[in-house]
């Protein structure tokens, strides 16, 4: 019986910190949401230090004017460094993240042939592709490959048939090799018809006869594959792809067989999975880093 209801897990990367409470005064009135404990202990650290800075610096002998600004000015930086946000990250773990980005370098990576590439690996943690298989290693040392993905599910499925595919996908998910990461990506692109192409030129070579007309009906083929529709920016469509990271080659390989079986299987989740090679890893790549070529 497929799950009428889905929840993220609950991540094991936690502290005394993370815990979270219902803060409630005595006659049941609360916040929308819990608060964490690192929200709470922070928000009082804040506070002592407000008291500490007014009644024992010169701030005090300033006069109410300069007591009342510093104090407007504290409680606004306290908040936006206090505040968690729908991730239950604080201003405060965010600081080191807007330090790198003020500059223009953190905020502009080039990406022409003549720029240094260091910046384009940092931003998109990939070290090298391979060029024989197109595997790709990152720079925190994990391997991985890049899937041409199609799925099964459809807003015209029956409810039995939806059920049916949840619960292959929740079991697929069981399954994932520990220290396995699969990031989905949805992009609109044009069609690549090198398959289309090879299959045209294979005709051609495989002809018995000699026909002129066959002749200019496979170059009318192979001139609209290649002029009209490969690549073309004004055909586009909904193209899904697949990027898994693993952390070593035995776990790589026990979700490649994963992912063969369920495509060769039952193909209730995946109906189609096709491993990239080189030359498709680059053609992902400039389809959102500079256009397609």
């Amino acid at each position: 019986m497929a799950k009428q209801r889905f929840k993220i897990p609950t991540t094991l990367d936690v502290s005394y910190f993370d815990m979270e409470f219902n803060v409630k005064s005595k006659n049941g009135v609360g916040l929308n949401r819990p608060v964490s404990a690192k929200v709470i202990v922070f928000t009082l650290l804040a506070a002592f230090a407000w008291f500490y800075l007014v009644f024992q610096t010169f701030i005090w002998e300033g006069g109410i004017l300069l007591i009342i600004g510093f104090t407007i000015t504290w409680c606004i930086l306290s908040v936006l460094l206090v505040r968690a946000d729908k991730t239950n990250r604080m201003g405060l773990e965010l600081i080191f993240s807007m330090i790198n980005y003020l500059p223009k370098s953190g905020r502009y990576v080039p990406v022409r042939m003549s720029d240094v590439v260091h910046p384009l690996k940092y931003l998109l943690n990939v070290d090298t592709i391979d060029p024989e298989d197109g595997r790709i290693h990152f720079l925190d040392g994990q391997i991985g490959h890049g899937y041409h993905i199609v799925g099964s599910a459809s807003a015209l499925m029956f409810a039995q048939d939806k059920q049916i595919i949840l619960d292959k996908v929740d079991a697929f998910y069981r399954k994932l090799p520990v220290g396995v990461e699969i990031i989905y990506d949805s992009v609109y692109e044009g069609h690549s018809v090198e398959e289309q192409l090879q299959a045209v030129e294979q005709t051609k070579q495989e002809l018995n006869v000699k026909s002129k007309g066959l002749d200019a009906l496979l170059k009318e083929q192979h001139d609209i594959l290649k002029y009209a529709i490969n690549n073309n920016q004004g055909l586009t469509s909904l193209h899904q792809y697949l990027v898994v990271r693993a952390p070593s080659e035995a776990a790589l390989t026990e979700f490649e067989n994963l992912l063969i079986g369920d495509v060769e299987g039952d193909g209730l989740m995946f109906r189609l999975a096709k491993t990239l090679s080189y030359k498709e890893m680059e053609r992902y790549f400039k389809s959102f880093l500079g256009g397609i070529n």
